[in-house]
């Protein structure tokens, strides 16, 4: 059995401090190894999701194992099976009927990470890129607008597109998967707690 670490951070002194809590009582549940860190809030919502990759990127270069982010607002509904994950270095969905819109066209709510060089090169790109795009503001989605542009230019990195299993979107996904099928779902607070980040 092969050990996958779930990783995320959440912003104290916000909703998500209680959302994460419902995520890390999944990962005992299911005996899921998590690291869960607290980050201070950057000031608004699209700056705290700039956070992300270079987060990921940290504990990816500190693990010895691969790696799984989720979002603080999503929740374990079976145990997972990683086997298909572990031939590839990255696996992230992708949401085809936004492939037109850049920071919709990837759901970065669920990330694979694999332990492989050419995951942490692709990661090293995702949070430069990231950061190139947050020089005179940081945009909404930036986290999947990067993210969507680097694995546009990958030659390398070999990516697998995630199964809706895995990031169920709680009240979108509905039609494309039956209940007892989901892994992950994902609740997106940030839908409704935007203003409080």
């Amino acid at each position: 059995m092969h050990v996958v670490k779930v990783i995320c951070f959440y912003t104290p002194n916000t909703p998500y401090q209680q959302e994460v809590k419902q995520l890390q009582t999944s990962c005992e549940q299911f005996g899921i190894p998590i690291e869960v860190e607290p980050l201070e809030s950057k000031g608004s919502w699209e700056a705290n999701v700039a956070m992300k990759p270079p987060f990921i990127l940290e504990k990816l270069e500190k693990s010895s194992e691969p790696l799984l982010w989720v979002d603080a607002d999503a929740v374990f509904l079976q145990k997972p099976d990683f086997t298909p994950f572990l031939e590839v270095d990255f696996a992230v969905r992708f949401m085809q009927a936004f492939q037109n819109r850049k920071e919709h066209a990837i759901n970065a709510a669920t990330i694979f990470i694999n332990q492989t060089e050419e995951a942490k090169n692709l990661v090293r790109a995702w949070v430069k890129r990231s950061e190139e795009l947050s020089k005179d503001r940081v945009p909404a989605f930036v986290d999947q607008i990067a993210l969507y542009e680097v694995l546009l230019e990958n030659k390398e990195a070999k990516v697998l597109p995630l199964p809706v299993s895995y990031c169920k979107i709680f009240d979108l996904d509905t039609f494309f998967i039956n209940d007892d099928e989901v892994v992950i779902e994902q609740r997106q607070a940030s839908r409704r707690y935007q203003s409080l980040h």
